[in-house]
C-alpha cells in the first residue's frame, strides 16, 4: 500500500489554521489530519518557510556530497575505522547527522571500503 502527499493547498491550510492560533489537535481534526502531521507541516514551515512536500522515490542528495574529500582523506590515514565512528566524526566534525545505511551507501558511490575485521575472518575452515 503506497500513500500519497496531501496537497500543497491543504497543508497551506493546515498551516494558517495553527499560525491563526489553533492547537495541532483542533486542526487536525478540522482538516481529518492525523495530529503528527499538522506539527510536521508546522515544523517545515517554520524552519524553512515551505510546506511542500519531500521528493519520494528516486535520488536524493546525500548530506555527505560536500564532504567526499573529507570522507576520502578519514579512510585513508584510518583505514580501520568502523562506519559507526565515521559516523560520529560526521557528527562532531562535520555537524553531519546521518545513518549507518546512508553513510555506507555515500562510501561505497565514492568506491571506498573499509578494512575487513580479522577476527571475523577466522571463521572459515582451514
Amino acid at each position: 500500500m503506497t500513500t500519497k502527499s496531501y496537497k500543497t493547498e491543504l497543508r497551506e491550510r493546515i498551516v494558517l489554521a495553527r499560525a491563526d492560533g489553533y492547537s495541532s489537535a483542533e486542526v487536525s481534526k478540522l482538516f481529518r489530519v492525523s495530529k503528527r502531521s499538522v506539527e510536521r507541516y508546522w515544523r517545515s514551515y517554520v524552519e524553512s518557510g515551505s510546506v511542500l512536500p519531500k521528493q519520494r522515490g528516486g535520488y536524493r542528495r546525500s548530506r555527505l556530497e560536500a564532504h567526499d574529500d573529507t570522507l576520502r582523506r578519514w579512510i585513508s590515514e584510518e583505514p580501520d575505522l568502523t562506519l559507526e565512528e565515521i559516523r560520529q566524526r560526521c557528527l562532531d566534525e562535520l555537524s553531519v547527522q546521518i545513518g549507518t545505511t546512508a553513510l555506507w551507501q555515500r562510501l561505497d558511490h565514492l568506491g571506498l571500503s573499509l578494512k575487513k575485521n580479522a577476527a571475523r575472518r577466522r571463521a572459515e575452515s582451514a
